[in-house]
């Protein structure tokens, strides 16, 4: 497997952000600080910690609100997911012994064909689209949420709300939330004078790119059209949707400035840059990119796009995995790709499900150790078809001072 490049290191931690005026209210914004803390934390003990990642999954909205591609792949995220202990099925001594996914991040569209519209009944959905199918054993795991543009088509507070059952796996607290993690062996039998190693932390930060990006709906009829690959409208053209682009992008700044993770991954649904048939967002690509990369972000997660993809640029790292409910799409945007990138694996059909592939879904899986984070794309019944593996972030970045950051409104 091939390692990454390390990050160039940055000296400067501290952060004065001032704004020009603007209408969000100075009170939401100056309790960003305070409301980093929404999000899941957990210590536990362990050598590795694995987790699965997967976009775009949302069924359809007639019966029977999955397609058979959807049920497929949750089958493969099954079998991967799974506790693996002197398996003599594995090839890999690696993959012999490992053990159970912890949890699933969903990299939104949720819900097809426009989220939770007035009209529907969003408790049947989310039983016939989500609970039942996957409902394997080794997928009953914390499921961390958030809203791709097909979502934002209906009413997202409704998937919120899934939420506030506390027997749920849904975990959606939030447009923008937090995945922290440590884990560590506890030598309690160690007798020599050596300190034990300080914990592994792996942080993730769910982020809304559509608040950033905006979105267009299209009805079911015309999917596919010319039209349906636009990119985003962006939000400067309403004063309320870039009043909240701004509280975001406010909100992100704080948590990648407050992180002091071994691992930082930054989970959107609209891809920073893409090969496939919508393409890049031009937002992110602009304002969000630069943060990533200042921060020495581990990697950018996403989906959107109904094809899967590593790219490499500038020592950042972009996944992106949007068959959760089919594939694929084709590579139309792949000459806009920047410069001076790698496009390390791409799987498209030759043209929007053409078939060429021969893949119907798939997903990602992330194994971490103290030593690298594997990352593995997966097809549908959980073969891998491609994997690379990521080195813990520099010490220089892992700072966490996001009490130095001072948010001003002039």
């Amino acid at each position: 497997m091939k390692q990454t490049k390390d990050t160039e290191a940055i000296t400067t931690m501290t952060i004065t952000t001032r704004r020009r005026p603007r209408p969000a209210a100075t009170a939401t914004i100056l309790s960003l600080l305070s409301t980093l803390t929404a999000g899941s934390y957990e210590r536990v003990e362990t050598s590795r910690l694995r987790f699965l990642a997967l976009g775009d999954w949302g069924g359809q909205d007639t019966y029977p609100y999955y397609t058979e591609e959807q049920w497929e792949t949750a089958g493969g995220m099954s079998r991967v997911a799974a506790a693996t202990i002197n398996s003599d099925e594995e090839d890999d001594e690696k993959a012999r012994d490992r053990p159970a996914a912890s949890f699933v991040v969903s990299l939104g569209d949720n819900f097809y064909w426009n989220g939770f519209e007035d009209d529907v009944d969003h408790e049947m959905r989310f039983q016939e689209t989500f609970e039942k199918v996957y409902h394997h054993q080794e997928l009953q795991l914390p499921w961390y949420i958030i809203a791709g543009n097909h979502d934002y088509c209906g009413d997202v507070t409704k998937q919120l709300k899934f939420s506030e059952d506390p027997n749920t796996r849904w975990s959606f607290p939030d447009y923008n939330h937090r995945i922290v993690r440590e884990f560590s062996i506890n030598d309690n039998n160690n007798e020599s004078d050596e300190e034990q190693p300080p914990p592994v932390k792996l942080e993730i930060i769910l982020i809304d790119t559509i608040q950033l990006a905006g979105n267009l709906c299209y009805p079911n009829e015309n999917a596919f059209a010319e039209s349906y690959f636009a990119p985003p409208p962006g939000v400067s053209h309403d004063e309320a949707l870039t009043a909240r682009a701004a509280t975001t992008m406010d909100w992100i700044e704080v948590a990648l400035t407050e992180s002091d993770a071994d691992y930082l991954l930054v989970v959107g649904h609209y891809p920073i840059y893409s090969a496939c048939d919508h393409g890049g967002t031009k937002e992110l690509a602009e304002t969000l990119d630069p943060l990533l990369k200042e921060h020495g972000v581990t990697a950018y997660i996403s989906g959107h796009e109904h094809c899967q993809f590593h790219f490499e640029h500038e020592s950042m790292n972009y996944f992106l995995s949007g068959t959760g409910h089919d594939c694929c799409y084709g590579s139309g945007m792949k000459q806009f790709m920047p410069k001076g990138g790698e496009l390390k694996y791409l799987l498209t059909d030759s043209t929007p499900y053409s078939g060429s592939s021969g893949v119907k879904g798939g997903f990602v899986s992330f194994d971490v150790t103290r030593e690298e984070m594997v990352v593995s794309i997966h097809r549908e019944n959980g073969d891998v078809l491609y994997d690379t593996s990521l080195l813990p972030r520099d010490q220089v970045f892992k700072t966490g001072k996001a009490s130095e950051i001072v948010v001003e409104i002039e």
